[in-house]
């Protein structure tokens, strides 16, 4: 993959219904340096859904089409239906000097961290407080029939087992106090940056390289 990343990739993972969709919504309000990277989908646009803001949706055979030119960082399939993140996102992070942030699932995020080197990335799973909570959200959210929700827990309880793969895990008990964990994550790492920059930049006065 030769694709130069000036910032960070900040990846948002978790199971169906703990709320990483909206976590990520709320970051991008929040901080002014991340945009999020839109990906592709398969799937129909669901109510109050907007095309190019929430998801492109396209058809199954378009979706192929753009893998098959290597459109996409990375794929997976979801529930039948075809999900990606396309490469010019992170272009566009680059152009604006800016964190580019993905709500993508734990087989997107294994292969965005085969394609990207480990400094370069922020990757935070989150969990639900239990799994009764994430049956009740799930119900909450009624827009699932009951075998529908029967089989998104199930997706979801074998989605947890990889919670171990990421370098954060957060256990969402509270959708604010999330999103603010989270900003101090990526401020730290955002520090570390800056001081690394400046440390070299003070080094070259005092070492001689």
């Amino acid at each position: 993959m030769n694709i130069e990343i000036k910032n960070k990739i900040i990846i948002i993972s978790s199971p169906s219904g703990a709320g990483k969709t909206t976590l990520c919504k709320m970051l991008v309000k929040k901080i002014k340096n991340v945009i999020l990277s839109i990906s592709y989908t398969s799937r129909n646009m669901r109510l109050n859904e907007i095309n190019g803001k929430d998801y492109y949706f396209v058809s199954k055979e378009k979706f192929v089409k753009l893998e098959n030119n290597n459109y996409f960082i990375e794929t997976s399939s979801n529930f039948n239906n075809l999900y990606g993140s396309p490469i010019k996102n992170i272009r566009k992070s680059n152009l604006l000097n800016k964190n580019i942030l993905f709500d993508i699932d734990w087989r997107g995020a294994r292969k965005i961290r085969k394609k990207f080197n480990k400094k370069d990335i922020i990757d935070i799973f989150i969990l639900p407080p239990s799994v009764k909570e994430l049956r009740k959200r799930l119900i909450k959210r009624g827009r699932d029939s009951k075998n529908e929700i029967k089989l998104r827990l199930s997706y979801a309880l074998d989605e947890i087992k990889h919670y171990n793969e990421y370098s954060y895990v957060l256990i969402n008990q509270n959708i604010h106090n999330t999103a603010n964990d989270i900003i101090h994550i990526i401020k730290y790492h955002d520090f570390i940056k800056n001081n690394d920059k400046l440390l070299y930049k003070n080094l070259k006065k005092i070492v001689d390289f």
